[in-house]
């Protein structure tokens, strides 16, 4: 299922992470899966140095995981663009929305917090109105919902659902109409089963 993305911009210390923790709160606690990215322009890693999985990264694996009985970390050793994140996010499992601490790509609707210049896309502002802003977020995820629902491609691999995201849904759609569109008989593509 192809998420909800919504964004947040701020100065330093304008209270973006508090405003996340605050709105995955809410929104976890009105049943929706919620999936974050924490995006900065400062030149720093969240692994520690000395450790094993940073020597692993040191000798160089290209990507890390770290499994524990509490949770499963990954770690890409290359910089990955906001979209590719949320690819593999949606890979990973399903979720509403992405909310992105730090957003700036101009494909993504975005919260501004606090007073600072205003970038493209911004939906709202946050100046201590939370339910309005838990209210956009909904509506993104409800717009996202019916989007998927009336443009979903559902595909089966030996017998297993792969996820798709926005791009590949639409040109498989797409493709797949052109083709059958061709077809004696066909006029009108509404829906189409194929099996081998």
């Amino acid at each position: 299922m192809c998420a909800a993305i919504v964004g947040f911009y701020g100065k330093s210390g304008s209270g973006k992470t508090s405003l996340l923790v605050h709105l995955i709160k809410k929104l976890t606690q009105e049943g929706y899966h919620v999936a974050t990215i924490k995006q900065t322009d400062k030149h720093i890693g969240v692994d520690t140095s000395g450790k094993d999985t940073c020597k692993h990264k040191e000798a160089g694996a290209s990507i890390t995981v770290f499994l524990s009985p509490v949770e499963t970390d990954v770690l890409i050793k290359e910089k990955k663009t906001v979209q590719q994140i949320v690819d593999i996010i949606q890979r990973i499992g399903t979720y509403d929305i992405v909310l992105v601490e730090g957003a700036n790509e101009p494909f993504i609707p975005k919260i501004r917090v606090g007073d600072c210049e205003e970038r493209e896309q911004t939906i709202g502002i946050y100046n201590d109105n939370m339910e309005t802003i838990l209210d956009l977020i909904k509506e993104k995820i409800h717009e996202s919902n019916d989007y998927l629902k009336k443009n979903s491609v559902q595909v089966k691999i030996n017998g297993k659902t792969v996820q798709l995201s926005e791009f590949p849904s639409l040109f498989i759609k797409n493709t797949i109409i052109g083709m059958l569109g061709t077809l004696k008989g066909v006029d009108d593509v509404h829906t189409a089963e194929i099996t081998f």
